[in-house]
């Protein structure tokens, strides 16, 4: 099926439909309602196409968390849709917490590249206290397309990167390949509206925006955020 699925084509009508989505947004629920109409039809789409033998040998399940130690890039529209999603689910007293641990989490990963980030192994804020992921629904679109078909070779892969003897990770490559095409056709849309299609890194973005909401309005205006 991976062989017979017209990447280009599907890349074509993402940037489309992602255009049309963002064009229509005029507030912070706008943009959260269409990146959840995004990612809706993304999950769709692969589960339409993807081989049901690919499917079957996905293991990744609830309280993992092996691969949420890395660095996750969003663009800002998906932390809008986090924020979005968090607000209607928590607590005032809740979110404010979540906010200290992003804050926390920032100042122990801010510098950090990718490599470095997987030596600290500090876990994802969005990780609760069973490692379950508070954010999974809207999760955001690279997370999607991260799976592995043997948990204990993908924990070994994350320990054993310092040693430079990772493993090999088994992954669905097609869901990888789609939920990829995704992400780069939505920042292709974004960038075509004149807004801002920076990859920013998770943390930064959904804290940058706790800290000042009036960023998504800055971000409608076409202006840069300034995430850090």
């Amino acid at each position: 099926m991976q062989e017979l699925f017209d990447f280009s084509a599907y890349a074509l009508q993402v940037r489309k439909i992602s255009r049309l989505l963002m064009a229509y947004a005029v507030d912070a629920a706008g943009v959260s309602g269409g990146v959840s109409l995004l990612s809706i039809m993304a999950e769709k789409d692969l589960a339409r196409f993807r081989p049901s033998e690919e499917e079957s040998r996905v293991v990744c399940g609830p309280g993992c968390g092996a691969c949420c130690v890395l660095n996750v890039a969003v663009l800002f529209p998906e932390a809008v849709a986090i924020i979005r999603f968090l607000q209607r689910r928590l607590s005032p007293d809740k979110i404010t917490a979540l906010q200290a641990r992003l804050e926390e989490l920032q100042k122990k990963t801010r510098w950090l590249d990718d490599e470095e980030r997987i030596f600290l192994r500090e876990p994802c804020a969005f990780l609760d206290h069973l490692g379950h992921c508070m954010i999974h629904a809207a999760r955001p679109l690279l997370c999607r397309s991260i799976t592995s078909t043997d948990a204990q070779t993908c924990r070994d892969a994350i320990t054993m990167v310092a040693l430079q003897e990772a493993p090999n990770v088994e992954m669905d490559l097609f869901q990888k390949k789609l939920i990829d095409t995704v992400y780069c056709e939505f920042g292709w849309a974004l960038e075509c509206l004149g807004l801002d299609h920076r990859p920013m890194r998770l943390s930064s973005a959904v804290l940058a925006i706790l800290e000042d909401p009036d960023l998504v309005a800055l971000f409608l205006s076409g202006e840069k955020v300034p995430v850090h």
